[in-house]
């Protein structure tokens, strides 16, 4: 049994995946959409109604905030983080001019697999035929991924990456998806009949209209 829980864990896929903030952090979040809500309608010592309202409640939450979250880290805090790390590493001429995250994590998949398998692999087409690691480099990184058995992964980069995913998670998901889901749980709610206006609520309407 322990040696089949360690192979797991050694696992290179798992290994990488453990290794991912916005994968582990998608996962977490998924547990808790699901985890919360089945231990609140297990709780009998309240009643069925409040137990129901309590479950959605927390699983909309949830779902909310990780899709917020899963909007915001690729659009902002992946791409702008990314961008920020380029500039500040750019002296040390350790990760080379990669037009984003995306064309850098498809180079690093390309270099973590065997080199026979890179041949005419459809990610490729997704590094530029110019990119060097530096102008005066004699080969592309293209041309690197072709000819090496272990091509440089430029580990500076997938820092820079997980360093982005981790301030979405920090910022994104603890902070602003957290306010934002407040905002529009109450109307989902009753768009699905489960809360109700209260008199407050109605009154500030009508007084509106």
């Amino acid at each position: 049994m322990i040696d089949k829980v360690t192979a797991i864990l050694t696992n290179p896929a798992f290994v990488n995946f453990a290794q991912n903030t916005k994968a582990t952090t998608t996962v977490e979040s998924l547990f808790k959409a699901t985890g919360r809500p089945a231990f609140i309608m297990m709780d009998t010592s309240v009643n069925k109604d409040t137990r129901k309202y309590a479950a959605t409640k927390e699983g909309l939450y949830q779902l909310l905030c990780l899709g917020i979250y899963l909007t915001m880290v690729p659009t902002i805090f992946k791409k702008y983080g990314f961008k920020i790390s380029q500039k500040i590493l750019k002296g040390e001429k350790c990760l080379p001019p990669f037009k984003d995250a995306d064309e850098y994590l498809n180079y690093l998949k390309l270099a973590r697999m065997p080199k026979d398998k890179r041949q005419g692999h459809k990610l490729l087409s997704k590094i530029s035929d110019t990119l060097k690691e530096t102008p005066d480099a004699p080969y592309t990184l293209k041309e690197t991924l072709l000819k090496q058995e272990k091509p440089p992964e430029y580990i500076e980069g997938k820092g820079a990456v997980e360093m982005s995913y981790l301030a979405g998670t920090v910022i994104g998901l603890a902070f602003i998806a957290s306010e934002i889901s407040n905002l529009i749980l109450h109307p989902i709610m009753r768009g699905l009949g489960i809360e109700k206006k209260t008199d407050k609520q109605t009154n500030s309407i009508n007084k509106t209209i």
